[in-house]
Parts: C-alpha cells; sequence; structure tokens
C-alpha cells in the first residue's frame, strides 16, 4: 500500500524554471490522499535551500525537509565516512552543502578526498587539481554519473557524468562511490530518517537508467514518465495521466 511518493525534478517537475504542466495537480492529488511527498534530485549545482526556494516560487506546495539533492547526501555520506580535507570539483554551492554539514573542505592539491559534482563552468584549471587530487585521493565521490539531463525547454544537456569521465580517465582510476540516482542511498537515507518502508513508496521520474533502476534496486514501485517502451514499470506519456491510474 503506497503511502509516500518521490517525484524526480528535472524532467518531472519541471523544466529548467518552468512548472511542468500537470505536475503540481498530481503532487497536490498525494497530499490530498494523506500521503507523503518528497522531492529526489541528482542536481548538485544547488543547496537544498535553493532548490526549495525554486519549488516555493513556481508555486509548489513544499517543505524544506522535503528536498532531497545529491550534494546533501553527499556531505552526510562524507560526515559518516570521517572524510577530512575534501576538495570539491564542482560549484560553490555544493562546496557550501558540506561546509553546512560541518565537512572540512580543501581548496587546494593537499586534499585528501575528492567529491565530484556538476558545474557548466568548470575550468581546466580546476579540472587538473581534480585530477591530481585523484592520484592520491582516499575517497573519490561523485555525486551521479548521469550522462545527460533536460533543461529549459525540455532541451538536453550533458550530466554530472562529463565531469567524471575525464577524471577517472587522467587519473586512471573508477570512483569509489557514486552517491545519486540509480544507487539506492538517497531513497534509502530518506527511508531511514523518516521510518518508511520502501515497500510503500512510489517512485516518479522521467529517466530510466537513474529515476526507476534505483527504485527497481531499492525494491518499490515506480512510474515512468515517457514513451511506452519498457514492460517493467508503469509508463505514462506525460504526469498529468498519473491521475487516472489506479494507485
Amino acid at each position: 500500500m503506497i503511502n509516500t511518493v518521490f517525484f524526480d525534478l528535472d524532467g518531472t517537475v519541471y523544466y529548467g524554471d518552468k512548472l511542468i504542466d500537470g505536475a503540481n495537480d498530481i503532487i497536490n492529488m498525494f497530499r490530498e490522499r494523506g500521503m507523503r511527498v518528497f522531492f529526489l534530485t541528482n542536481n548538485s549545482t544547488k543547496t537544498r535551500k535553493q532548490i526549495f526556494d525554486k519549488l516555493v516560487g513556481i508555486g509548489v506546495d513544499c517543505r524544506f525537509g522535503e528536498v532531497i539533492t545529491s550534494g546533501y547526501i553527499a556531505a552526510l555520506y562524507a560526515q559518516k565516512e570521517h572524510m577530512k580535507k575534501v576538495y570539491v570539483f564542482g560549484t560553490d554551492n555544493l562546496k557550501q552543502e558540506l561546509i553546512d554539514n560541518n565537512v572540512p573542505v580543501c581548496d587546494d592539491e593537499s586534499a585528501h578526498n575528492l567529491l565530484i559534482g556538476y558545474d557548466a563552468e568548470f575550468t581546466y584549471e580546476e579540472l587538473t587539481k581534480a585530477m591530481r587530487v585523484a592520484f592520491n585521493a582516499n575517497h573519490i565521490i561523485a555525486c551521479n554519473k548521469e550522462r545527460y539531463y533536460p533543461g529549459k525547454n525540455a532541451e538536453l544537456f550533458p550530466g554530472c557524468g562529463a565531469m567524471v569521465a575525464p577524471i577517472e580517465w587522467c587519473a586512471n582510476r573508477d570512483v569509489d562511490y557514486v552517491v545519486g540516482k540509480p544507487n539506492t542511498l538517497m531513497i534509502e537515507t530518506v527511508c531511514e530518517k523518516n521510518n518508511i518502508d520502501v515497500e510503500n513508496v512510489l517512485m516518479i521520474g522521467d529517466t530510466y537508467e537513474s529515476d526507476i533502476l534505483m527504485a527497481k534496486k531499492v525494491g518499490c514501485k515506480s512510474i515512468y514518465i515517457g514513451e511506452d517502451i519498457y514492460h517493467d514499470t508503469i509508463c505514462v506519456k506525460k504526469i498529468s495521466e498519473i491521475a487516472n491510474l489506479d494507485i
């Protein structure tokens, strides 16, 4: 019996800064049925507070504690593993997420650990530093390895995988851990913190290889938004069509 619904954000609830037609109606439909709602995103470019403000700004009924980002999960993971001197190859907002969660960061090549997040404006100098840290890093963490994501007007843009790949290639080593979808850490963390049974969870997303695979790995139900080409999950072409399903 479903009592909790997880929504992906990019391509599911919004495109860029535009709310997708019908998304808010579906979110409110589940709330009216007494279900808990959370928003999960692999986006590490912004802090949880910034994502929360964005959702509220486009009219989504949302609470701060319902917003979960890969950057936040990365900070919790680094905290749990007692990581020190973490070099962040990503945005200043990702760095701030670590600082806010008491994870020591380091801005030079003496760093002991490396965290890779999405950054559309990274420089060659930053890439060089990250590579050099990666040679001897105790841990290399990636917020995610998505190939692309849907941005403004549903256009596709290179994802965090475009930042991870050159580090892995140049340092000749794979990242040690990927915290974002399709890894199950994000959904497991939310369930553990909120006393939720994963068997009672529904995941809704537009990317099969991240949203839906995560749901399958953790053992919860899922709905894929896109063309009906997958036969192991419920598929709808538009999020508004979820209102017609027997859930």
